[in-house]
C-alpha cells in the first residue's frame, strides 16, 4: 500500500480531534471508513499511532513524532500549491521578452520597471533581435512575449496589442534629390534603389513597399540593423523607409529623413501566443498601460 494524502489527512484530523467520531464528522466520512484508513496507515508504518481507550484517543509517542512530520508534509504541499497557483497567474517564474531593435525604445525601461514593481518574483530575460528576426523570437520559440513592429510572419495564435503608431519617412543620403524636399510621394520612391532587410518574408516586403509596386523593387543592399541601413544610405547605395522615430533615435551625419505622402502609419505592438505563460499576458497589459499613460 502506498501512503496517500488521504491517509495523512485522516491521521491529522483524528490527532487534532482526539476522537474518531468527531474526526469522521469533520472529514464527512463514516467512522468505520476512517478507522480502516488509520489501520491501513499504521500497517504501512509498522507502529501504532493512537492509544485507544473507551474514554479517549491519544497519540502514542511514535504518533506524536509522526504528527510533526505529517504537518510538515501538509505545509510543504500547501506551499507548493500556493506557488503553483501564483505561477499560473503569472506572478512567479521566468519570462523571456524579445524586442526588435528600434521598437518602443523610449518605453522599454519604463515598461520593465513597472512590470518588475508589479511582479517582483518574475525573472525577466530580455533578448534583442535585429531585422533578420523581426518577430522577436516568437516564431522560433525563443521568447514568450515580444515588442515588435508588425506585420508578423509565422507566429501562430498571436495575441497582438498595438501600443502606438507613427508616420513612415524616407531615409535618403544628404546629397539625394529628395533630401531637400518637404515631402515625397510613394510613386517617386518606387523608382529608386532601396536598402532592404535580410530574408524573404512579409516584414521585408512591408518596408520595401511591395504592396504599392507593380514590379519587383530594385534592392541594392541588405542591412540587419539601423546602423548598417543608415551606413548604406549615407554611402548612396539606396534609400530606405523607416519609422519617423528613427530620425530622432538614430540621427547621424550623411542622411536626411523626408516625410512620405500617402502612406499608412507603421505600428509598434506587444505580442504573445495564446499558449504563452500567463506572465506574458501580464507583461502585455503593463506595456500597454505604460505607453498609453506616457502618450496622453
Amino acid at each position: 500500500m502506498n501512503v496517500e494524502l488521504r491517509h495523512l489527512r485522516a491521521f491529522v484530523a483524528v490527532a487534532q480531534a482526539a476522537n474518531f467520531t468527531r474526526a469522521a464528522e469533520q472529514l464527512h466520512i463514516a467512522q468505520p471508513s476512517l478507522s480502516y484508513t488509520i489501520r491501513q496507515l499504521e500497517g504501512h508504518l509498522g507502529f501504532r499511532l493512537f492509544a485507544r481507550t473507551t474514554r479517549a484517543t491519544a497519540l502514542t509517542p511514535d504518533g506524536e513524532q509522526f504528527l510533526a512530520e505529517a504537518k510538515a508534509v501538509f505545509k510543504r504541499f500547501d506551499t507548493a500549491m500556493e506557488r503553483s497557483s501564483r505561477m499560473a497567474g503569472g506572478e512567479l517564474g521566468r519570462l523571456r521578452v524579445g524586442y526588435l531593435i528600434g521598437a518602443a525604445v523610449d518605453y522599454v525601461p519604463a515598461i520593465l520597471r513597472e512590470f518588475a514593481g508589479s511582479y517582483p518574483e518574475v525573472d525577466v530575460e530580455l533578448i534583442e533581435y535585429d531585422f533578420s528576426s523581426p518577430n522577436g523570437g516568437l516564431d522560433i520559440g525563443e521568447t514568450d512575449v515580444a515588442l515588435v513592429r508588425p506585420p508578423l510572419d509565422g507566429v501562430e495564435d498571436a495575441v497582438v496589442t498595438t501600443l502606438l503608431s507613427e508616420p513612415c519617412v524616407a531615409c535618403v543620403g544628404e546629397g539625394h534629390q529628395f533630401a531637400a524636399l518637404p515631402s515625397v510621394s510613394i510613386r517617386l520612391l518606387l523608382a529608386e534603389p532601396i536598402v532592404a532587410a535580410p530574408g524573404d518574408n512579409v516584414w521585408r516586403d512591408y518596408w520595401i513597399l511591395a504592396s504599392y509596386r507593380d514590379s519587383p523593387a530594385n534592392i541594392t543592399h541588405e542591412a540587419a540593423t539601423f546602423e548598417a541601413e543608415l551606413q548604406s544610405v549615407a554611402l548612396g547605395r539606396g534609400l530606405s523607409v523607416v519609422p519617423a522615430s528613427v530620425a530622432r533615435l538614430y540621427a547621424r551625419p550623411g542622411v536626411r529623413y523626408v516625410p512620405i505622402d500617402g502612406i499608412a502609419e507603421c505600428e509598434v505592438a506587444v505580442v504573445h501566443r495564446l499558449d504563452a505563460p500567463r506572465a506574458a499576458a501580464n507583461f502585455a497589459r503593463v506595456a500597454n498601460s505604460v505607453v498609453a499613460a506616457a502618450r496622453r
